[in-house]
């Protein structure tokens, strides 16, 4: 257990570093963040646990590499913010696939084995903006000032993943309701199996996700040059 912890401790603290730097380069820094935390959540399970840790590490990494830039780190860290936000919005869509595939075997399933899926969902912009405000207690005025006025604002307009994961969930409850019966097939032990597996299919459908996104911005990359 002790070396399962170290490795994910090491890992987050990986990827805290890969952000840092990210930011700090100066590049295309929302894309080099969505690219980063998209490899990152699709190592292992996708879940909302798993979630939490990978968007805390990664709001931890964009506020320390917008510190080097000074008061330009404000526009930094929003950037870095929104790439968070971006791959966000692909997990969830990973997550709906995932479901899809699970709920289409019909016989097997009931709605009560989804449940806990489909909630997890409807909790995404809730952790995603707790997140943002754990972190602004925890660092320097400039970019605690920013990530406070990033939940602020998302509280107030919503956001892209609180957008995508509503829209994903009415439909889910749509689908299951017309597919599946009511009545609970196997107990607590099937839903919680159904939840576990959906995970790991979500990470394999998110990292299909992402390697379509960076074939597209590769793509776009090479017609820019040849123009």
């Amino acid at each position: 257990m002790g070396t399962v912890n170290s490795d994910t401790n090491n890992n987050r603290l990986h990827l805290e570093g890969d952000i840092k730097e990210a930011v700090e380069a100066d590049g295309n820094i929302r894309e080099n963040v969505r690219r980063i935390t998209l490899k990152a959540l699709s190592d292992g399970k996708l879940d909302l646990d798993e979630i939490t840790q990978v968007t805390s590490s990664v709001v931890k990494g964009a506020g320390l590499g917008a510190v080097i830039h000074g008061h330009d780190g404000q526009d930094k860290l929003a950037k870095a913010v929104s790439g968070l936000d971006d791959a966000l919005c692909s997990a969830a869509e990973a997550s709906k696939l995932a479901v899809e595939e699970a709920s289409s075997h019909v016989k097997t399933f009931s709605k009560q084995d989804f449940q806990r899926s489909i909630n997890d969902l409807s909790e995404l912009e809730t952790m995603y903006l707790d997140t943002l405000k754990e972190a602004a207690k925890e660092t320097n005025e400039t970019v605690s000032e920013t990530l406070n006025d990033l939940v602020r604002h998302g509280r107030l307009t919503g956001t892209a993943v609180g957008q995508k994961a509503t829209e994903i969930v009415k439909l889910l409850n749509y689908q299951i309701s017309d597919r599946l019966s009511e009545t609970v097939t196997a107990g607590v032990d099937s839903a919680s199996k159904v939840t576990s597996n959906i995970a790991y299919a979500a990470a394999g459908f998110l990292d299909a996700i992402a390697q379509k996104l960076d074939e597209k911005l590769a793509s776009k990359s090479s017609d820019n040059k040849h123009q």
